[in-house]
């Protein structure tokens, strides 16, 4: 082998002169922290693994080439540096024999092995139309623009086809380089001469302006002119077939084709087997080859069964519109296999009850079969239907998933049945199931073709009296006078006349089957597959179950029987038979690096588990450091914090982690591409917008795409001031089928907070980019740039059900956790003592290490007595206002139009709990805000002390008690002629405290109550309002209208308040009655101020 001693960073090392790769590779310990890029690259290694190692510019001193290269770094290569087909290398056999240690000079920038494999020629071409619009067209800009002027601007939607290698820029220069260096294409070289071809024509090479060529001449080629075919270089030959067959004027043609389409304008040798295998794994032609285009396998024989309803076969007919006029809509169905004896019952609905107890009644006149024989319908495979199966031991047998030609028996009848049935019925459609008993008959009567003999013969032993029969006896007046027998000699004689006759349907059934096999297995093919082999699976689509299509690649776990294979589909195996499946041919993955020697296996004990998350770190900004401890902490409790986090150091970081807890899923409602027009990006955010695109694709959050969905982007500023990249998927959303995933109430998690002294507040890194996407849903998450398209790996902001997707993988990591609630991305910890809090914080930080979840250092705060969570403060039990969030309230400018309007009530409603009155005072806002009304709102004195009013009920820095279940709950309420009002109050130190305040103005019909109703509707609402806290639960209900004190034993003759009186009977109350001036707070609510 070529092996001999160089330099690398003035360190000697042993080098290898590789002609199977196109790289350089170093032992990653021979490289200074300095040199690496940063970036990282795939490596295609000798054994097909391929590893994704970083990147780093090194000076190299070798008898085969000298001077700075880029090199990928592996742990333990076979040799200490690798050195492959690089420009300026020199061939393995041909070493500097006159080399010796020097100062290496850096290598020319042309010499660099591939200075083209991480661009994109779409961006320059973007450039370059962009610099002639420029240069070459004006300018011009209309202050209005037309109708028409619109229609003659409007562009079409651009096509979006598959980006690949073969946009790379290679000039004339780098492909004489490549074509010097392959050693492929250097025997030709030295075969100038012409040489006669098998046919008529001739071939030689020649090099041309140092270009190498095949010059091939044939009377039917060219028009019998020299064809002159460019040899193409092996790095190359990927890029050529692409465009031959993937671009979008390549149309995925044929192997033929597409070879004919190169071979007009290059050769290589072996071209006709490698654009065999490429256009054979092509993904897109596989998944969109024709269904009748994949051969099916040969048909295995059924057993033939001898004995009358030993076995039969069962379905379902339906739904049929219209229904009978009794509601009929399904026909249950039973073929026994040894007499096709058909059986039909109409059923009105078809769950699982229904469905046994006609199958019951079906066997009271046939007799309990051994062995049933049904699809995977729900109603068949139930635990109810298996239950009736073990107690009449009965053997279930199922077909395997869209293939009914398993039951073809049932099915066939099934067509007969559906057929017959709309002849019948065609002048009274709605009495269909008055026909089906003589239907049966007529099936019954006449002799099958597989059998020779009719059901009822087969079954009875005789032939049935029937309508030809009947007609014949009227005519001739002829009956038969059947012979007197004895019991013992009919039983005899029927029981001879069955077992022959069932022993001739048999063999008549034999040749029927070999007969069938016969004509079916001329164009079979006996295909098989292994475990691990990659398979496509023909299934519906997800909007049609009648459209079947191609998916997939899935993974063949195991082979059961013949012909059918356990498939692994995801989160689940299920089994299917070999004509839905087909073989997927995987193309090899393309890699920037090809090494040909194989990395040596580390020893186990060397890799960590932390250590192997090190990779993402390149790019941490923020670590321990930047995390708050709270304030009031003694110096033993910080050195305890210090301590934890020290244990957890990589849990804290502003890169992302990847969990395996769950897969975010995008089920849509239709198989057709939604596409938005891209949005303009200002000129000045799209240098920042280019800047967190770069980063998405290092830390692995997004790729580049080529998909057909397409969705526009935005750039939001944050809190923080940097930006956020938003895609707006509102078009995808609509087709999204809701995941109905429950989310945690504010309500409820401050109720959880109740006794708690000390908090941490936990907020993770980028939260939904923690959760990667499922890989078969990354091309619907596509958005497009201004610098390309892409697609996200990492669940995206802006999907309806992402918020769905992390609250469930939150769930499960929590699960059976105490003192610990999440809101979305944030993690609250509350305790009552500091011991109690650093164990659940280790275990908290325990979990998210399993679940490789990282958190946002900088907005972590731990062991705090004062905290802010969703938009509110917590201090000692007590819950107040955010304070940002109330100096926008009070900086906000007074609204002039009715979105302005909304806007303010919306920011100032999150407090509403704090304010009372809130609907009675922002009555006079809420109103302008009504369908009709003007958009630029009219403001009068009763909006402006509206609007002020909110404004210094804010100021007043509100405080509410956090909610003690262990505490007996008080209610008041009250009513005015304009609104009704509670208030939820507990007491503390002997004294009542507001946990929550409710008011709603009145309807224009509620207004016209009595005094006494609108007291019962102000005592049911608040009890309505407060049920999560009042339910189950002893409560005082306080209230200033003395006659409510006897609500529990008065008798109403108003139905209103009856009905509201049997609704609080529900709950266990003890009604109080207090003076008007002792209820001020609920008073207050329920009257507008004037």
């Amino acid at each position: 082998m070529p092996v001999s001693k160089g330099f690398v960073e003035k360190q000697e090392v042993t080098v290898l002169r590789d002609s199977g790769c196109n790289g350089v590779i170093v032992k990653e310990d021979l490289v200074p922290t300095e040199k690496f890029t940063g970036d990282f690259k795939w490596t295609l290694m000798a054994d097909s693994k391929c590893v994704r190692a970083p990147v780093a510019k090194i000076q190299i001193d070798t008898p085969y080439f000298t001077g700075e290269v880029e090199a990928v770094c592996l742990k333990k290569p076979l040799y200490d540096l690798l050195i492959g087909n690089i420009g300026g290398a020199r061939r393995p056999d041909d070493p500097d024999f006159e080399w010796r240690m020097g100062s290496a000079q850096p290598a020319a920038e042309e010499e660099d092995p591939l200075p083209f494999a991480n661009e994109d020629i779409s961006e320059l071409l973007r450039d370059d139309r962009a610099t002639v619009h420029r240069r070459d067209q004006p300018q011009v800009v209309s202050a209005v623009t037309t109708r028409a002027q619109a229609k003659k601007d409007k562009t079409t939607t651009p096509l979006r086809v598959t980006n690949s290698s073969a946009t790379a820029v290679v000039d004339r220069d780098r492909l004489i380089q490549l074509q010097e260096a392959d050693l492929t294409l250097t025997k030709y070289r030295s075969r100038p001469v012409k040489e006669m071809t098998k046919g008529e024509g001739t071939v030689y090479f020649e090099v041309k302006a140092k270009i190498l060529y095949r010059v091939f001449q044939h009377a039917r080629v060219n028009g019998g002119k020299p064809l002159r075919q460019v040899l193409v270089p092996q790095p190359l030959r990927r890029q050529v077939m692409e465009v031959a067959h993937d671009s979008i004027m390549g149309g995925h043609l044929g192997v033929k084709k597409t070879s004919d389409r190169i071979q007009a304008a290059f050769y290589w040798p072996g071209l006709h087997a490698d654009v065999t295998r490429f256009c054979r794994s092509c993904d897109i032609c596989q998944k969109t080859i024709p269904r009748g285009r994949v051969p099916k396998v040969p048909l295995q024989k059924m057993p033939l069964i001898d004995r009358p309803f030993k076995r039969v076969a069962i379905d379902l007919i339906g739904e049929i519109k219209p229904p009978s006029e009794a509601g009929h809509r399904w026909v249950l169905t039973l073929v026994d296999y040894a007499t096709r004896y058909p059986e039909a019952v109409p059923l009105k609905k078809i769950d699982t009850e229904t469905v046994a107890e006609a199958l019951v009644d079906i066997f009271s006149r046939i007799g309990v079969p051994e062995e049933i024989l049904t699809d995977l319908g729900t109603q068949f495979v139930s635990e109810c239907m298996e239950e009736v199966n073990r107690l009449l031991s009965i053997r279930h047998l199922t077909t395997t998933p869209y293939h009914p030609m398993c039951n073809g028996l049932v099915e066939k009848f099934n067509a007969t049945l559906k057929s017959t049935l709309k002849k019948l019925c065609s002048e009274q459609p709605r009495q269909w199931h008055r026909h089906i008993n003589a239907l049966l008959f007529a099936y019954r009567e006449v002799p099958q073709e597989s059998t020779g003999f009719s059901p009822f013969e087969l079954m009875y032993g005789r032939t049935v009296r029937g309508p030809m029969q009947i007609l014949k006896e009227l005519w001739t007046k002829d009956v038969d006078t059947p012979e007197v027998k004895n019991s013992y000699q009919y039983v005899f004689e029927l029981r001879e006349k069955l077992e022959e006759t069932l022993e001739i349907a048999r063999e008549n059934l034999r040749k029927s089957q070999d007969s069938g096999k016969h004509y079916y297995d001329r164009k079979a093919v006996n295909r098989k597959f292994t475990p691990g082999n990659k398979v496509l699976i023909l299934l519906p689509t997800d909007h049609n179950k009648l459209l079947m299509q191609w998916k997939g690649p899935y993974e063949v776990e195991a082979v059961v029987g013949i012909n059918d294979y356990k498939v692994n589909v995801g989160k689940k195996s299920k089994i299917y038979h070999a004509n839905l499946l087909k073989l997927y041919v995987e193309r090899p993955p393309e890699a920037v690096q090809v090494a040909a020697s194989v990395e040596e296996p580390a020893e186990l004990d060397e890799f960590d588990g932390e250590e192997l998350l090190e990779l993402g770190d390149l790019h941490k900004k923020e670590g321990v450091d930047d995390v708050k401890l709270g304030p009031d902490l003694t110096e033993d409790q910080q050195k305890e914090l210090h301590d934890f986090m020290g244990d957890f150091t990589h849990r804290f970081s502003d890169v992302p982690g990847s969990t395996s807890l769950v897969e975010h899923e995008v089920h849509l409602t239709s198989d057709v591409p939604v596409r938005s027009k891209p949005y303009p990006i200002p000129f000045q955010a799209r240098e920042s917008l280019k800047k967190d695109i770069d980063n998405m694709l290092k830390m692995g959050v997004i790729r580049e795409s080529s998909s057909p969905y397409s969705s526009p982007v935005v750039v939001v500023k944050k809190k923080d001031g940097t930006n956020r990249v938003c895609i707006d998927f509102r078009k995808v959303n609509k087709i999204t089928v809701f995941d109905p995933e429950p989310m945690p109430t504010a309500a409820d998690l401050f109720r959880r907070l109740t006794g708690s002294k000390i908090f941490s507040k936990i907020d993770l890194s980028k939260g939904y980019w923690q959760i990667p996407v499922r890989e078969e849903d990354i091309p619907k998450t596509a958005f497009a740039t201004p610098d390309g398209t892409y697609e996200c790996l990492r669940m995206p902001f802006g999907m309806v059900n992402s918020g769905a997707t992390l609250t469930r993988g939150m769930r499960k990591m929590l699960k059976g956790m105490k003192n610990v609630v999440y809101y979305w991305d944030d993690l609250l910890v509350h305790t009552e003592t500091f011991a109690e809090h650093l164990e659940t914080l280790k275990e908290l930080f325990s979990r998210l290490t399993k679940a490789n979840l990282t958190v946002r250092p900088s907005k972590c705060i731990l062991g705090t007595d004062n905290v802010e969570f969703i938009g509110h403060s917590l201090k000692e039990g007590q819950k107040g206002l955010l304070l940002e969030n109330v100096t926008k309230i009070l900086n906000a400018p007074r609204p002039e139009t009715k979105k302005q309007v909304r806007s303010f009530l919306g920011l100032a409603g999150y407090y509403r709990e704090f304010i009372p009155n809130f609907a009675a005072i922002t009555a006079p806002l809420s109103d302008m805000t009504r369908k009709g009304c003007p958009n630029r709102i009219l403001w009068g004195s009763a909006q402006e002390k509206a609007y002020q009013t909110v404004r210094d009920l804010m100021s007043r820095d509100p405080v509410l008690r956090l909610p003690d279940t262990a505490k007996e709950f008080i209610l008041r309420t009250d009513a005015s002629d304009e609104g009704i009002g509670a208030m939820l109050m507990q007491e503390h130190g002997g004294k009542p405290f507001p946990v929550s305040y409710a008011s709603k103005k009145l309807s224009g019909a509620e207004k016209n109550y009595s005094t006494m109703e609108k007291e019962c509707l102000a005592i049911v609402w608040g009890i309505k309002k407060f049920e999560l806290y009042l339910q189950g639960v002893k409560f005082v209900l306080q209230t200033d209208h003395k006659p409510l004190t006897y609500l529990n034993s008065a008798k109403f003759v108003n139905n209103r308040i009856m009905r509201w009186v049997m609704y609080l009977q529900n709950f266990d109350m003890r009604v109080e009655s207090i003076k008007g001036s002792d209820n001020v707070g609920a008073d207050f609510l329920s009257r507008v101020c004037e």
